[in-house]
C-alpha cells in the first residue's frame, strides 16, 4: 500500500502567496515552452523526407537534359530518372541527338517521369530495351545543343534559378568543343547551375569536360556509385540538424521543469 502524504501545517500561509504566484507562474511558462517544443518537434519530423539532398536544389527550376545518341546506353538513364520519380522534384525534360527538343515542360512532377522508365529498364538478362521513339533520332553526340535547348526553355519561362541535370557519356568531338564552351558561359551568366550525371566516361573524356565545364558538379563519382547531389556529401546533410535541436531543447526543458517544479519532500 502506498503510504498516504500529508501537507505541512502552517498558520503562515500569507507568508507563501507569493512564492506560490510565482510557481505558478514559472509552472505555466514551462509548461507553455514544452508544448511549443513539442509542436516543433512534430512538425521538424513531418519535414525530414527520406531525400535529405535532391538532385535539383530546392528554390531552383529543374531541367533534366538526357543524351540519346547512338553511343549511350539508355538502360543507364533509369536511376537518375526513378530518384526524381521517388523525390517527386519538379523537373522538365530536354532530349538531344544532334539536335534537342522540349520532351517535357518545366515543373512537371517526377512522378509523371515514371512512365518514361518502361523505355530504358532492360527487358531481358542480356540487357535488351524495348523499342522506343527515339530510334530514328538517335544519332551523333552534341552535347552543346540540348544545354541550348533547356536555357532556352528557361528563360522563356523567366527561370533565372534554373538547375539543369546533364545525363551523357560526354562524347565530345573536336567541332564541338568551341560550341560547349560557348554554352557552359552563357549559362554561368544567367546564372543557370549545370550538374552532370557521368555514363561511363573514359578518363580522357571526363578531363575534356571538366576543363570545359569546370564549374559544373558530377553527381556521381564513378560508374558504379549512386546518383547523388553534392550536399548529400556535406555535414549539414549528414544527419536531421533541426530534429535533433529541437529535441535538445525539449530535453533541456524537461531537466529543468523536474529541477524546479518537483515537489517538495519535507524529511521527518
Amino acid at each position: 500500500m502506498h503510504e498516504a502524504r500529508h501537507a505541512v501545517p502552517t498558520g503562515e500561509q500569507a507568508s507563501y502567496r507569493r512564492g506560490f504566484r510565482r510557481t505558478m507562474a514559472l509552472r505555466a511558462l514551462l509548461g507553455l515552452a514544452l508544448v511549443a517544443t513539442l509542436v516543433a518537434a512534430f512538425v521538424v519530423a513531418r519535414r525530414e523526407g527520406v531525400q535529405r539532398a535532391p538532385l535539383v536544389p530546392p528554390g531552383k527550376t529543374g531541367m533534366l537534359v538526357l543524351d540519346l545518341s547512338a553511343s549511350v546506353y539508355e538502360g543507364a538513364f533509369g536511376q537518375t530518372i526513378q530518384q526524381l520519380a521517388d523525390a517527386d522534384e519538379r523537373v522538365g525534360v530536354v532530349a538531344f541527338s544532334d539536335a534537342a527538343y522540349e520532351l517535357v515542360p518545366p515543373g512537371t512532377p517526377g512522378r509523371e517521369l515514371l512512365p518514361l522508365l518502361r523505355y530504358f529498364a532492360p527487358t531481358s538478362e542480356g540487357g535488351s530495351l524495348p523499342r522506343n521513339p527515339w530510334e530514328q533520332f538517335r544519332a551523333g553526340t552534341r552535347i552543346s545543343e540540348g544545354l541550348r535547348v533547356a536555357r532556352e526553355v528557361l528563360l522563356e519561362r523567366d527561370a533565372s534559378d534554373g538547375s539543369i541535370v546533364l545525363v551523357s557519356d560526354l562524347e565530345i568531338l573536336p567541332d564541338e568543343i568551341v560550341r560547349l564552351a560557348n554554352v557552359a558561359a552563357l549559362l554561368r551568366g544567367d546564372g543557370i547551375e549545370l550538374r552532370i550525371v557521368p555514363l561511363f566516361p573514359t578518363p580522357e573524356k571526363q578531363e575534356r569536360i571538366d576543363a570545359i565545364l569546370g564549374s559544373s558538379q558530377i553527381l556521381r563519382e564513378s560508374a558504379e556509385a549512386a546518383v547523388r547531389a553534392p550536399e548529400a556529401r556535406s555535414l549539414e546533410s549528414a544527419a536531421p540538424w533541426a530534429f535533433l535541436l529541437v529535441g535538445g531543447a525539449l530535453v533541456v526543458l524537461l531537466t529543468v521543469n523536474e529541477s524546479l517544479l518537483a515537489r517538495l519532500e519535507v524529511g521527518r
